[in-house]
């Protein structure tokens, strides 16, 4: 049979400190190896909020595998990769070899401490005169008056 390339993306769950998910890539590294497949990268994306929470797991790191297997391999790798408990969700999918380096959502953009936000110049606002309300008219209306309103409404018949 002719073997493809795959690409496969897993999450763990963000309880792992970093030795442990190291620990766990190289698990799934052998895992991958010992269903007679040959992983040629294996790259850590990262901690990362997931899109739902997945086992009241709100945060995950993000793995990805490069590997060559034949068909047969990857189901069989898709069913133990179900049953393995560090691993929240995977995918596998062939790899488009036009894609020679991780996809841009790994590069995480860097964010401002608090003190760098004040330093940046504010955009002046043009105060706003405050919004008044139309005046109403108010209907003098007594108490008995309303009852009895109130009271023929509540007494129609609803179609």
């Amino acid at each position: 049979m002719e073997k493809k390339q795959y690409e496969l993306l897993y999450v763990i769950p963000a309880k792992y400190t970093e030795g442990e998910v190291k620990s766990i890539m190289d698990k799934m590294k052998g895992i991958v190896e010992a269903g007679g497949a040959s992983v040629s990268e294996m790259h850590n994306l990262g901690k990362r909020r997931l899109a739902y929470p997945i086992n009241h797991v709100r945060f995950g790191n993000y793995a990805l595998a490069w590997f060559e297997a034949e068909a047969s391999t990857v189901a069989k790798l898709n069913e133990t990769l179900r049953l393995t408990e560090e691993v929240l969700r995977h995918l596998i999918t062939v790899r488009d070899m036009n894609l020679k380096k991780i996809p841009s959502f790994a590069e995480e953009e860097p964010r401002l401490r608090r003190d760098e936000m004040e330093e940046r110049p504010r955009v002046a606002s043009r105060p706003s005169a405050p919004i008044q309300a139309p005046a109403i008219p108010a209907a003098a209306v007594s108490g008995e008056e309303l009852d009895k309103k109130l009271d023929a409404l509540l007494n129609e018949k609803v179609l």
